[in-house]
Order: structure tokens, then C-alpha cells, then sequence
């Protein structure tokens, strides 16, 4: 685990070490790069987790010098590939998963990705071919942002980490912007900086001097059930046990985020029968959102070693002041600020965890999930007239701004961004030949779980040099969650299969509490959302705003915490990245 970093074409040496410093937080375990001087340089920040020694560092190269690579991520199935290769006469200098890339592409050439189980993204220099290759895995777990600027053609884990490779100041992307006002993100492939993208998830990139680049996709999600498929518990442990196996590959010890919700608590059902004895770490919160009782009952029961944090919110405006600075996008969501201070606390002794992320979007677990029927709100003049499955879809769970508030906020013109563009994302990876809950759950996996909780997930984790690894989002559980029918015990309870799977293994408590989200209340029920909005008003961004903005946020519009907290995230962004 690490951070990548890299220039191709027209090189700008001036700006490296600038670039390279603005990504160590994702490594602070050492840095490495490489250069041909004349058009390439591969940079990298050490997480070091597999193989510990020097011959672990990257850039790694080639037996005959001519291929270099640098890996951010971990591919697990990397013992079984070495075996195969070696059979084939290759000759592996470390004992870096990373290692393989350059084995496999001398094997396999673009198509090594077919071959590989894991989460990574990844850069690959052929200097023979002056010819540069770049991967994001199936699900994106691991991010990657690119910008091409001529015959200049930058890239890194983030997006600040690319604009310090480029001799264009940092603009805005107001089309970008947009989205987070309305979805709370930023949808690939758009990134919020004018100007950079980001690689999509199951996508190649190819750059090739006098070429310029193309992407393309490796990976397709399932867009069909198998009719013959069922929900079979014994295939199903079989699969899930040998997947959390796979992810145990480190040289450090690895922990646990326990809730004892039903996803976390399949993942330490998993870690107990295949004999690994991970570090369950849970967050005791000061609500009645707190699970840790349940959790810890669970540890007990499955012998786990365990440990409780209290996680207070003393100072929420310092913490979305540390937030802001951290992420290198800006985000509409409260579980930005959990996330972080997990992260912390989880750092002081791990440098690994497993979390059980994807779970909801795997099989089915959110409530939008079953509460299929468009139905109006109750406002007299709902906002949204739901008539499409993406309206009600958006209004449901992203529910924040609208198109229409966006002339008043960003002076942007009602033909910019309307609702078609705001729906664009989750109409363009519906799959209709799916049943409409296995549909809704693709499009979340390709869109809020990529570009909203992946990323999360990963800055807050990055911030403090952590990696966290998620099985749920395994393409082989993917694959199997997406490509079975409904079961019809799914209307009734969310998740039968996990429940099936923990039954009788794990106490009653875990299967029996109701669903609750890993976000904190985060404000009292009588906190003053006016006193905010007059804060709000000393954000230097926020003055950059149409005098218009303080409309939108009027004391009878719907979800208006909502909008004061999404505009006070966005506000803190922007005053810290665009200072």
C-alpha cells in the first residue's frame, strides 16, 4: 500500500519532489523513483506491508531494465501467479505482491488484469516501447487520477498529487462541483479540479509517445441473474471463507473493524474459522447509535481479542477543518468525520484492517434496496417529480441540493446541469436485463460505493497511514451476490444469505438489532443550524457565491440541515484548496 505518482511525455523535473512530498502521508515508510531523464518518471510513497525489506521498495524493475512499475494496493492471489510463473522460467528478485506485474506483463502483455484478484492501481513503464499502462481495479477500491496537458501526461493516487505536475494553476470543475452539491460526490471519470480525471473502476489506460492515450474497459460488472443460481450456504461459506483467506496476505499483523452489524460480523466469523486471530477494534459513540455492547458480546464469543475506543465529538468544526484538509475532494456526507477519527484511533497500533464495506451494496442491505415504490414526499410542492426509478433513486439517497438551487449557488445557467445530467451516472451503468434490486445495487456499487464510500474510505484511512482492506468488494463476492435471483426471504429481512451464514455461530444480538449506519449523530436535536449559517457567511469561498445562495437555504426549504451541512463541508474545502 503506498501512493503512486508519475509523468510521461514533456517532463517538468522542477516539480517532483513538490509532487512526491504532497502524497507521504500516504507512506511514511520511505519514498523511491526513477527516471529516464528524457519521458518518464515513476514515483512512490511506502506503506510497507508485504516484504518489508529493500527489495520491497519501488519503482521495481525488470531482469533487463526495461520495464518499471509502481503499485499502489495488494494483489492477493500474487502467491499463485509467482508459482505459475516461475513454472513458466520467470525469476522473482523480492517477495512483493507488486513484483508480479512485471512477470505478468511480460506473460500476458495488457491482459495481465484478467489474471489478477486484488485492489490496486498501478502504473507500468515499457521503455522499450516508450509506452505507458494503467490500471484501476474491478470494483475501484484504489484510486487513480490522470491529467493530459500536450505531449505532457501526468498521473497519481490523488488529485492534488496531479495538479503539482502540471503548469496550469488549479481551477474548479463547476460541472463537478455540481454533483456534490446535488449527489454529495464527484462521479467518474470527472475529478473536481478543471482539467483531471479519474480512471474509472475496471479500466485500462494507455499512453504512447506521438499517440496520446486511451482508456478503456477490462471488467464488466454482472448484467444478468442466473436463473439457475440459488443462495447455497455451503457454497457461499466456501467462497467467503477462502476470500477473507486471500485478504490475510501481509507481513504485519492485521485487525479489525468490528460494529456488530452483520457484514463486520461475517468478516470475524470468517477471521475465526480460518484460524486467524486478527485485533477487533469497535468505537464506542456517545448515542443510541453506539453498538460496541453487541460487539463485544461477538468478540467474546469467537475469541477474538478486543478493543474499545470512545469516540467523542467534542469539536465537530475543528474535525471538518481536519477533514477538509485531508480529502483531495470534497464530500457531502457526515460519515467523512467518523471515518477519519476511526482511522486514527485504528492507526495508533495497526497498519492493516479489514472493515466490511460493500456488504450493503452486495446483497441488497439498504433500505432503497426494498422500498422500491416511487412515492412523493409529503412537502405540498415536492422538489422532485418522481417519474423515473433514477429520480425517486436520487431523491431517496442523495437528497441535498437540486439542479434548480444551482443559478443561485454557482451562477450557473438552469441549461448547465439539470436533472438528466444529475441522473446521467446511474442510467449509464443500469443494467435492464436485471431484476430492479440487482440493478439498483450495480449502479451503487459503480457509483456512490466507488466515488463516495471507497473514497472516504480510503483518504480518511491514507490520512493515517492505514490500509483498509474490504472482502465484501472482492470481484468473486461481486459477482456472486449480483448474479443470483431474489431470494423471497429478501422483502422480509435484508441480507438472508449473512444472516443464513452467522445463524447459530454468533449470538443472538448480532442477528436481532435493527440496521444502523457507522455515522454519528453528529448534533445535538437543538443545535443551531442558524448560528452555522452565519459562520458559513465568513467562508471566503462562500463570499465568491451569488448573493442568491442564502435562498436556498431559507427556514422552510426541505432538508435544510442537510443543505447547511453539505454547503459548510464544500465552504471548508474550498477555503483550504483553493487558498
Amino acid at each position: 500500500m503506498c501512493g503512486i505518482i508519475g509523468q510521461v511525455g514533456h517532463l517538468l523535473p522542477e516539480r517532483f519532489a513538490a509532487a512526491l512530498a504532497s502524497i507521504a502521508h500516504r507512506g511514511p515508510d520511505g519514498q523511491g523513483q526513477w527516471t529516464d531523464e528524457r519521458r518518464a518518471w515513476l514515483g512512490q510513497r511506502r506503506l510497507a506491508i508485504v516484504d518489508l525489506s529493500e527489495r520491497g521498495l519501488q519503482p521495481m524493475t525488470s531482469e533487463d531494465g526495461q520495464l518499471w512499475a509502481i503499485c499502489n494496493g495488494e494483489i492477493y492471489n500474487y502467491p499463485a501467479l509467482r508459482r505459475q510463473l516461475e513454472a513458466h522460467g520467470h525469476v522473482f528478485a523480492s517477495d512483493s505482491d507488486s513484483e508480479v506485474l512485471l512477470h505478468a506483463y511480460e506473460a500476458w502483455g495488457d491482459s495481465l488484469v484478467d489474471h489478477l484478484v486484488g485492489m490496486y492501481a498501478f502504473a507500468l513503464w515499457d521503455q522499450r516501447r516508450q509506452r505507458l499502462l494503467l490500471a484501476r481495479d474491478r470494483l475501484g477500491i484504489k484510486p487513480l487520477y490522470y491529467a493530459a496537458d500536450g505531449a505532457r501526461f501526468s498521473f497519481a493516487s490523488e488529485a492534488q498529487a496531479v495538479n503539482a505536475l502540471r503548469l496550469q494553476p488549479p481551477a474548479l470543475d463547476l460541472r463537478a462541483l455540481a454533483y456534490v452539491l446535488t449527489l454529495g460526490y464527484v462521479p467518474a471519470p470527472l475529478a473536481i479540479w478543471r482539467g483531471v480525471h479519474k480512471l474509472p473502476p475496471g479500466h485500462l489506460l494507455v499512453w504512447q509517445a506521438g499517440a496520446g492515450y486511451q482508456v478503456r474497459p477490462y471488467y464488466d460488472l454482472p448484467r444478468r441473474v442466473d436463473p439457475a443460481a440459488r443462495f447455497e450456504l455451503d457454497e457461499w461459506r466456501a467462497l467467503w471463507e477462502g476470500v477473507v483467506h486471500d485478504h490475510l496476505l501481509a507481513d504485519v499483523p492485521i485487525g479489525l473493524f468490528l460494529s456488530g452489524g452483520l457484514d463486520s460480523s461475517a468478516v470475524a466469523l470468517a477471521l475465526a474459522r480460518v484460524g486467524y486471530s486478527a485485533q477487533a477494534i469497535t468505537i464506542a459513540l456517545d448515542s443510541a447509535q453506539d453498538e460496541s455492547p453487541i460487539a463485544a458480546e461477538l468478540a467474546r464469543h469467537l475469541g477474538l481479542p478486543h478493543t474499545i475506543s470512545s469516540l467523542a465529538m467534542s469539536d465537530v468544526d475543528e474535525l471538518v477543518n481536519r477533514v477538509a484538509c485531508a480529502y483531495d475532494e470534497p464530500q457531502g456526507y457526515g460519515a467523512l468525520l467518523t471515518a477519519y477519527r476511526v482511522s486514527a484511533l485504528a492507526a495508533q497500533g495497526h497498519k492493516v484492517i479489514l472493515a466490511g464495506d460493500g456488504g450493503d451494496e452486495v446483497f441488497g442491505g439498504y433500505t432503497w434496496h426494498h422500498d422500491l415504490v416511487l412515492r412523493r414526499r409529503p412537502w405540498r410542492r415536492p422538489p422532485w417529480q418522481e417519474r423515473s426509478l433514477w429520480h425517486a433513486h436520487a431523491y431517496r439517497v442523495h437528497w441535498r441540493f437540486f439542479p434548480a438551487d444551482l443559478p443561485a449557488l454557482l451562477g450557473m445557467s438552469p441549461r448547465d446541469f439539470t436533472d438528466d445530467d444529475m441522473l446521467a451516472p446511474f442510467r449509464q451503468h443500469h443494467a435492464r436485463a436485471l431484476p430492479q434490486r440487482r440493478a439498483q445495487q450495480r449502479v451503487d456499487l459503480l457509483t456512490f460505493c466507488a466515488d463516495s464510500i471507497l473514497a472516504k474510505v480510503d483518504r480518511a484511512s491514507m490520512a493515517h497511514a492505514l490500509e483498509v482492506r474490504v472482502p465484501f468488494l472482492d470481484h468473486r463476492v461481486v459477482e456472486y451476490g449480483l448474479t443470483r435471483p431474489i431470494d423471497p426471504r429478501e422483502d422480509a429481512a435484508s441480507k438472508p444469505l449473512l444472516r443464513d451464514y452467522l445463524r447459530g455461530h454468533v449470538p443472538p444480538s448480532v442477528l436481532d438489532h435493527p440496521k444502523q449506519g457507522f455515522s454519528l449523530r453528529l448534533f445535538a436535536p437543538n443545535y443551531d443550524w442558524d448560528a452555522q449559517l452565519e459562520r458559513l457567511s465568513d467562508s471566503p469561498w462562500i463570499k465568491s457565491l451569488p448573493k442568491g445562495w442564502r435562498a436556498t437555504l431559507a427556514p422552510d426549504v426541505p432538508n435544510r440541515q442537510g443543505r447547511i451541512f453539505t454547503l459548510w463541508m464544500v465552504s471548508r474545502w474550498a477555503d483550504a484548496h483553493l487558498a
